[in-house]
């Protein structure tokens, strides 16, 4: 196996962070889609809205807090890209 430093591990792990937590708020945001059941015709399913809710609004969260690790841990590149396209003009 492959050694692996520690920034690309962290940039990693940031990054399953971020697609995990994605995935949640986008399937509790689907499934809190007013009309959803009905479209699937499914009106004898009871769902548990309240956690689908809780789990939504903590999900976002973790969501947006990834992101700014993620921003913060690409900074350099960024700025780099950003300014090489600016260059360019």
């Amino acid at each position: 196996m492959a050694s692996v430093s520690a920034t690309v591990k962290q940039k990693y792990l940031v990054d399953v962070m971020l697609a995990i937590s994605f995935l949640i708020c986008f399937v509790t945001g689907i499934l809190k889609l007013p009309g959803f059941v009905r479209f699937f015709h499914r009106a004898a399913i009871e769902m548990p809205m309240d956690m689908i809710t809780s789990l939504h609004d903590a999900s976002g969260i973790l969501l947006g807090l990834f992101t700014l690790v993620h921003l913060y841990l690409n900074r350099r590149w960024i700025a780099s890209v950003t300014r090489k396209l600016l260059e360019k003009q």
